[in-house]
């Protein structure tokens, strides 16, 4: 009984441990797959022009608007060959908020009173993508060059209600904008393996560019690291911070974007 008992234990310690990382190697895996939760504090400026009148720069969060939110993250990596690879990250945010505006705001052509109270909306995605080569590759550390795309679509809804000095009804005022702002990105990336399991990362990347009718500047930095339990899943936890500013001059959105973001993410990763 004792021995049928010592060859069973052998079994499992022989079928657990390549699972249990013996086989680690950083930077062999073809796919990564992240999920998880990212909670944004924001700051967003934003003007919008009209009737050729230049709009008044509004802070949204002065607004109403949540400073801090919560929402779905999904990230990945394909690494093509042991020094290509491409990365993407997706997030979104919807808030809104209002109230009374000390001053006279003017937005989209018409001017909303001090007093009114000022209501705002907004529905904003991103997406950041990637190429990078490595120059320096090993099972330790992994440097890279990186260049890609730093994707924003904002959509904006800004709109006052009162009674103006001497109206008998109350009106609203406000207008609805929206647009994207792509902007490529340029930088560099490290990967230090402290163990198999285990992996810090950071990227810098950034770029003032002209592309079409935005004219704008993106700088994007980001610090994480994850470990993994098993060969295949694993838990990691990442901060970004993202400045842009960008002039756009589009049907649908004339004026100034200024928008930075702190971000933490906490999610779930798969590796294959």
């Amino acid at each position: 009984m004792r021995a049928t008992q010592t060859a069973l234990a052998a079994s499992i310690v022989a079928l657990v441990q390549p699972v249990l990382a013996q086989d680690f190697k950083g930077g062999e895996e073809t796919l990564t797959l992240n999920l998880g939760g990212i909670v944004n504090q924001f700051d967003t400026s934003v003007s919008v022009n009209g009737g050729g009148v230049q709009g008044t720069p509004i802070n949204l969060e002065g607004q109403g608007l949540q400073k801090s939110l919560s929402s779905l993250q999904a990230s990945g990596t394909w690494r093509i060959s042991e020094r290509n690879r491409v990365d993407a990250l997706y997030f979104g945010a919807k808030r809104s908020g209002s109230r009374q505006s000390t001053r006279d705001i003017t937005v989209g052509g018409q001017v909303i009173p001090a007093g009114f109270n000022v209501s705002a909306e907004t529905k904003d995605q991103f997406l950041v993508a990637d190429y990078r080569y490595s120059f320096m590759k090993s099972s330790e550390l992994e440097l890279a060059g990186l260049v890609g795309l730093y994707g924003g679509w904002f959509d904006f809804n800004v709109s006052g209600a009162g009674t103006r000095p001497g109206a008998a009804a109350p009106v609203t005022i406000g207008t609805s904008s929206s647009t994207t702002v792509p902007l490529p990105i340029v930088g560099a990336s490290v990967d230090w393996y402290i163990q198999p399991r285990w992996k810090v990362s950071s990227m810098l990347a950034g770029m003032s560019a002209h592309v079409g009718s935005v004219d704008g500047n993106i700088t994007v930095f980001q610090l994480g690291t994850d470990y993994m339990f098993t060969r295949n899943w694993g838990v990691g936890m990442s901060y970004m911070y993202a400045k842009l500013n960008a002039d756009v001059t589009k049907s649908g959105f004339n004026g100034n974007l200024n928008w930075s973001n702190n971000s933490v993410m906490l999610y779930a990763t798969a590796k294959f």
